[in-house]
């Protein structure tokens, strides 16, 4: 009888055959429940054979189409292949006595087994949860590291021992991702994976901003510019003892090496990262590209206290995040050093102020020169082409044509076909295409690795105010332009509505040039002066754009139905902004009365149409600014409506019972 339960228990017998004992057979009344337990101990340990026997290689290579549970589901069953080896030391020892002592009954085999009934159902809870919710990878990761707290011991021990072999494969992709940047993942178990082609598209162009973002996500928007080298999170395979933000960081930690594989030599103009093109491994670069190794001696550092987390009793989430963070800075140091010292971020940065911004505010005046009229009509095939030669001209005039940093840019016009049907002619509002100026888009070739700060949404929203402060400067132009015709002129009527639009546009000029651009970018130059930390600089460079697109009104400053159904609008929503290009229409066509207008009396007829315009829409933004002063744009706004009120002119014209001053008081 006992040699049939120790038969039982080295699983030489089928489940449900299992060995039955006459009752007569039985020495002892307690007997049949003993053997009864044993047999439930031998049906827990014959699950575990069975998955160990499903997880092995060579069961795979036999039986063809059978699952794979991959390098985790290895893992796991190697583990518990070696805590399986003390049950059966105990079996072997259990037999030795046996064989010595014959007196010995079945109470005498259960009291050496009993201590694994524990321990192979806890298994078997694992197993069971695996295939019923066909976890897998990271996934068991996590569910053996829910079942290491267990009061029992033995348990405890035996789960430690098992997650310490789960976690050797974690470690090992972990360690060859943060180091080299390589994705050893071939069952799509960790919780970072290689997105497809189809998936991965984008462009380092500046393009038309069409995504609308409010002020208060536009910072967070702006800074999360991926580096878009196909690789994303799998939130499903996330560990759930590894929080979200040290994921993201490990995974910015692998794209920003595999940056540093690319040879930047060999990026092309104008083009971005894309997954076509080879990558230059870090381990095979030559002296001469040495600059663009990361660890340097730190190497073998970081990989010895990676590879220390296989330990069950030194992995913590707490030890894994100080070496991630440790890794990060060595990271963002060395990306510091490439971005601001080799590819001279701060030059670039006031390139981009000097051109999307106007800085240079010769150059463009020199360009509004010879383009207005071409932007002033629908864009044509050539128009690109005649643009960017009028640019080169206008830099030859005030002698930047020979600088390096002209070659940066170029301008593009897109042509857009009109819709013209059969039955439509070109008055018909399908058939009208807009003008240059609201179309004109400015290029920038910017050095490697700047597209990490330079991001598509980036370059879109610098184009936003472009446009603006283009717009601005052209209609100020055309209005000093007039200068000269109205300055000898009687017609009262007509100076005093040049001299109103005027003072309108210098200020709001003024305002846009020197309280937001120059203000934000000196805040922004001494945080950059005060850091080494890239992440840092990108964070100051969002916060930078998102405040001057916010201050320049092109993006919502007040509630809107948008904002309450939870979506964010843009610029269009903006009732400021809209206030503001009504009255550059009314300056241009002010400025261009003299076409239309063939007499004294026609010309009376459109100047007072022209005031009683002006006097509506200057109400209508006088309005709109005080109502916002309270709000969270109310400190720059106060500015604005101090330089246009500061002799209290525009409250009179706003007919307001108190000046703006005094309402800004209270």
């Amino acid at each position: 009888m006992i040699h049939d339960a120790l038969l039982v228990l080295w699983d030489c017998t089928r489940v449900n055959e299992m060995l039955q004992i006459e009752p007569t057979l039985y020495a002892n009344q307690g007997d049949p429940e003993i053997y009864s337990r044993i047999c439930a101990i031998s049906r827990s340990h014959h699950k575990i054979q069975n998955f160990i026997a499903a997880t092995s290689f060579n069961y795979r290579k036999t039986h063809t189409g059978a699952k794979t549970f991959g390098l985790y589901g290895q893992a796991l069953s190697e583990g518990i292949t070696e805590i399986l080896q003390s049950y059966k030391k105990t079996l072997l020892e259990v037999e030795s006595l046996i064989i010595g002592n014959t007196d010995y009954t079945l109470s005498f085999v259960y009291s050496y087994v009993e201590k694994f009934q524990g321990l192979f159902n806890t298994i078997n809870r694992i197993i069971t949860t695996i295939k019923e919710r066909r976890l897998t990878g990271c996934q068991i990761l996590s569910l053996t590291h829910q079942h290491i707290l267990n009061g029992n011991e033995v348990v405890h021990n035996a789960i430690v021992r098992i997650f310490s072999c789960i976690n050797t494969v974690f470690v090992n992709q972990l360690c060859t991702w943060l180091l080299y940047g390589e994705l050893r993942d071939p069952y799509e178990e960790f919780f970072i994976y290689r997105s497809k082609k189809d998936d991965h598209s984008d462009t380092f162009l500046s393009s038309p901003s069409t995504i609308n973002t409010c002020d208060k996500t536009l910072v967070t928007t702006l800074q999360q510019t991926p580096l878009d080298c196909g690789y994303n999170l799998n939130p499903s395979m996330i560990p759930h003892f590894m929080p979200l933000s040290l994921a993201q960081e490990i995974l910015f930690i692998g794209k920003t090496v595999i940056l540093f594989g690319f040879d930047p030599r060999k990026v092309k103009r104008n083009t971005c990262i894309t997954l076509n093109r080879p990558l230059l491994p870090l381990h095979k670069l030559d002296n001469d590209s040495r600059r663009f190794t990361i660890w340097e001696e730190k190497e073998a550092e970081f990989h010895e206290k990676l590879q220390k987390l296989k330990d069950p009793e030194i992995f913590e989430v707490c030890n894994l995040r100080c070496v991630v963070r440790e890794i990060k800075e060595c990271v963002t140091k060395h990306l510091w050093t490439v971005a601001v010292e080799e590819a001279q971020l701060l030059h670039e940065l006031r390139l981009m102020k000097d051109f999307y911004l106007l800085g240079r505010g010769e150059l463009f005046l020199e360009l509004l020169r010879l383009t207005a009229h071409m932007l002033d009509k629908p864009t044509t095939r050539t128009s690109t082409r005649d643009m960017n030669h009028a640019f080169q001209l206008a830099a030859r005039a005030v002698f930047l044509s020979n600088s390096a940093d002209i070659e940066k840019f170029s301008f593009e016009l897109p042509y857009v076909k009109p819709n013209l049907s059969a039955n439509s002619t070109l008055d018909d509002d399908s058939s009208t295409v807009a003008d240059g100026w609201s179309t004109i888009i400015l290029k920038y070739d910017f050095k490697w690795p700047l597209h990490l700060l330079f991001a598509p949404e980036v370059l879109a929203r610098y184009n936003d105010m472009f446009r603006l402060l283009l717009r601005i400067k052209k209609t100020q132009h055309d209005l000093h332009a007039l200068w000269k015709t109205y300055k000898q002129s009687r017609r009262f009527a007509m100076c005093q509505l040049h001299n109103k639009l005027m003072f309108l546009m210098d200020n709001l000029q003024h305002y846009l040039q020197a309280d937001v651009l120059e203000t934000n970018f000196s805040r922004l130059m001494e945080t950059v002066n005060k850091t080494n930390d890239f992440e840092k600089l990108k964070k100051a460079h969002a916060t930078f754009l998102a405040d001057i697109l916010s201050q320049s009104f092109l993006t919502v400053t007040s509630p809107s139905e948008n904002e309450s159904a939870g979506d964010a609008a843009d610029s269009i929503n903006n009732p400021v902004f809209v206030n503001i290009m009504e009255l550059l229409k009314l300056c241009d066509s002010f400025c261009s009365m003299s076409e239309f207008a063939s007499d004294k009396d026609a010309e009376d007829y459109y100047i007072k149409g022209y005031s009683d315009r002006f006097n509506k829409l200057v109400k209508q933004l006088t309005q709109l600014l005080v109502s916002l002063r309270e709000r969270a744009c109310g400190a720059f706004l106060a500015r604005l409506l101090m330089r246009l009120d500061y002799n209290r002119w525009l409250s009179a014209e706003a007919e307001l019972t108190r000046s703006l001053t005094h309402m800004l008081r209270c």
